[in-house]
């Protein structure tokens, strides 16, 4: 027997742990979310038969589902406008004006290994006036501060804001990553010839990042389809149903109205507006990578 017979054995012994993790716990759900939407299961009325593609016309119908995705693309492209924003300039700080100061990394790494249900937490008495140490700072000098979770859009943002100090660090990064992949050469070139650093910054540093932040961008994209944590915690879905992302929606037929099988079609949706966004922008990433 080979060497390389006995290395392609040992690496596909190595890799079937995984291999089996991932089917028991990623593609054994999913098919059974599938099957499910396919059905009328009743936590309480129980099972009533296959009934094909009513739950999914069923969805065309529900205004609330409906408005559910508006509070989704909401919450997801605001997200991923400022994290990506934030991100990107603060990686750009970190490599471009202070690359020496590299234990300034791991500061702001910090909020990216807080849990999710913590970061709900801290956030939630940030937004609470009673316990805010923001309004209680600013009573000081006699100047209110509007209590954001009282409000449709106040209680977005409040979320939105709480997502965006988690999560800026992934995408800062990756930035800083692909930032390290540019050469040098490039922009001592075009120092030379008299651009300034703002005019590197947009006409070579930034088109160069495309790929890069068109990549990160989809990756923060599907994520924040996975609000849930901090809507139950900060918002509940309120005030009223202003904050009731489409997962979160999901959540309240599977477990508080006992559809199943009408929050598993709530789920496919999910999961095929994930990967047709995740298709057109890989396609869009390799338009621009060959470019």
């Amino acid at each position: 027997m080979g060497v390389q017979t006995l290395f392609q054995r040992s690496y596909n012994q190595m890799l079937m742990p995984a291999v089996l993790a991932v089917i028991i716990f990623a593609v054994l759900p999913l098919v059974g979310m599938f099957g499910l939407s396919f059905t009328d299961f009743n936590l309480i009325k129980g099972w009533g038969g296959e009934v094909g593609l009513h739950n999914f016309f069923k969805l065309a119908d529900d205004r609330r589902f409906i408005a559910s995705i508006n509070v989704m693309l909401m919450l997801s492209v605001g997200g991923v406008i400022f994290q990506v924003v934030m991100g990107t300039l603060i990686a750009v700080g970190l490599e471009k004006i202070v690359p020496r100061w590299k234990f300034m990394r791991g500061i702001f790494v910090v909020p990216f290994v807080v849990p999710a249900i913590a970061v709900a937490l801290i956030w939630l008495s940030l937004f609470t006036p009673t316990l805010s140490p923001i309004n209680a700072f600013f009573d000081i000098f006699g100047i209110t501060v509007p209590a954001f979770l009282t409000t449709q859009y106040g209680a977005i943002a409040a979320i939105v804001i709480a997502d965006t100090w988690a999560s800026f660090p992934f995408v800062m990064l990756l930035i800083l990553a692909a930032l390290q992949g540019i050469s040098s050469d490039l922009d001592e070139a075009a120092s030379i010839d008299g651009a300034t650093k703002m005019q590197i910054f947009w006409r070579i540093t930034l088109p160069l990042l495309k790929p890069a932040l068109l990549m990160v961008a989809l990756f923060r994209f599907i994520e924040t389809l996975k609000h849930f944590p901090l809507i139950f915690v900060m918002t509940n879905g309120g005030p009223g149903r202003s904050t009731q992302a489409t997962n979160y929606y999901a959540y309240i037929q599977t477990f508080q109205s006992s559809n199943v099988s009408y929050g598993a079609a709530i789920a496919v949706f999910l999961f095929l507006f994930a990967a047709i966004i995740s298709f057109y922008v890989a396609r869009a990433n390799a338009r621009i990578s060959g470019a």
